[in-house]
């Protein structure tokens, strides 16, 4: 019977084994690797004690150093000039620039993470995502709300990568730019950031000759007041939280997002085609209940509305309400709007009201206006909070509410199942 090897004679043997790969290959399965695993096999042997830095991925944290100063002085060494290997993919988690005052427009690029990103453009960079935590320690989370977070500045040589196919920004500030170019750029999220005026963010937009999708969250930045997006190639859009007016060119879009808590409106210039897929998010105002806030709701709906003349399938999807009134469906009867949006008229015909239903009058007013307005609706899906049942009165109720299509189906399924 053949003796079994003990078990680091086994492991030095498939080292070995490894090591025999070249160095290309060996650092594409480091890249299969978290950074800090891939720092970890430098200790193999003095061949290994660099390979990681030639590894073309980098994830960063900054939760994983004890001081800055470490921090900084790893992404130097990775970032380092004298590196001849390209960079697919780089995602930085780092804390504010402390010390730096965006409100006063003071030092914004006097950053550490401002020449990493300038040498992953030059080793054309593939993915980029860059996220500063609100929640560091010397950040106040009521300071980052009210625009006073610090900010990290990217460098101008993003705006002309032509390698970058994905970039993910989350709270850094990007500098106005005359001149845009991203040609593989498919994928764009700016969320919670400084963004640039104007005609600088339409210009980054339209210049992704073939960009896909747009994620546009929170912008801190008070000077744009109108949000145009222009693209010839656009297939997915999500704003949320932009207190702006959006304006959308995008005849290609399969997919939108919208936030219709939003105190500015929407308009699309170009015909979309029916089969966009239409998400609305509601604010927890929905389960106001006076009679001025169920009317300034529902005008604030249509509103997000009347600029999309065609949608076949809508998602409305918010957090609803527990604790509320009684419903009184005939006491709302008064409550009209003089108009009705176009989709409700001539292509909405499916309605997922994904919101946890109770008896809340916001959010059954709503279901209402939907059910008596929409000319071809085919069918209604609604989603019952945990303490409600189909034996409910509340949904005796809605099912007795006069619809303004004949052919519509009135679906229930429970909170969070479908």
């Amino acid at each position: 019977m053949a003796r079994r090897r003990k078990p680091e004679v086994w492991l030095n043997n498939e080292l070995d084994r490894i090591s025999e790969l070249p160095d290309p290959l060996i650092c594409r399965v480091l890249y299969h690797l978290p950074t800090k695993d891939a720092v970890r096999t430098s200790v193999l042997s003095t061949r290994w004690r660099t390979l990681w830095l030639w590894v073309p991925r980098l994830g960063l944290n900054y939760r994983v150093f004890q001081k800055k100063d470490a921090l900084v002085n790893f992404g130097d060494r990775f970032f380092d000039s004298d590196r001849v290997s390209s960079i697919d993919k780089v995602e930085l988690d780092v804390e504010s620039n402390k010390g730096v005052d965006s409100n006063k427009g003071v030092d914004y690029y006097n950053s550490y993470v401002t020449p990493w990103i300038d040498a992953a453009v030059k080793r054309k960079i593939q993915h980029l995502d860059v996220r500063t935590d609100p929640d560091s320690p010397h950040i106040p989370k009521f300071c980052y709300r009210r625009f006073r977070a610090y900010f990290h500045g990217m460098p101008l040589s993003l705006y002309v990568c032509e390698t970058l196919v994905s970039l993910k920004l989350d709270g850094v500030f990007l500098r106005d730019s005359e001149f845009i170019s991203l040609p593989s750029l498919r994928i764009l999220h700016l969320i919670s950031m400084m963004n640039p005026n104007e005609a600088t963010f339409e210009r980054l937009i339209s210049s992704c000759p073939v960009l896909e999708e747009l994620e546009v969250d929170s912008s801190l930045n008070d000077d744009v007041k109108v949000f145009r997006v222009i693209s010839r190639s656009l297939k997915r859009l999500s704003v949320q939280e932009c207190m702006s007016e959006v304006v959308i060119d995008a005849p290609r879009l399969g997919f939108l997002s919208i936030d219709s808590s939003l105190s500015g409106s929407y308009m699309i210039t170009n015909t979309m085609d029916t089969n966009v897929k239409f998400v609305i998010r509601l604010g927890t105002y929905f389960g106001d209940f006076d009679e001025t806030s169920i009317l300034s709701n529902r005008k604030r709906f249509c509103n997000c509305l009347s600029g999309i003349s065609k949608v076949r399938d809508m998602t409305i999807l918010g957090v609803g309400l527990m604790e509320c009134d009684e419903l009184q469906l005939e006491d709302m009867d008064e409550i009209n709007i003089p108009y009705v949006p176009q989709c409700l008229l001539s292509s909405l015909e499916f309605v997922d009201f994904n919101v946890p239903l109770s008896s809340v009058v916001g959010e059954m007013n709503m279901v209402r206006y939907i059910l008596e307005n929409s000319a071809i609706l085919k069918k209604l899906t609604l989603h019952l909070h945990k303490d409600c049942s189909t034996n409910d009165e509340m949904v005796k109720k809605l099912l007795k509410i006069p619809r303004g299509s004949t052919k519509c189906e009135v679906v229930f399924f429970d909170w969070g199942k479908k």
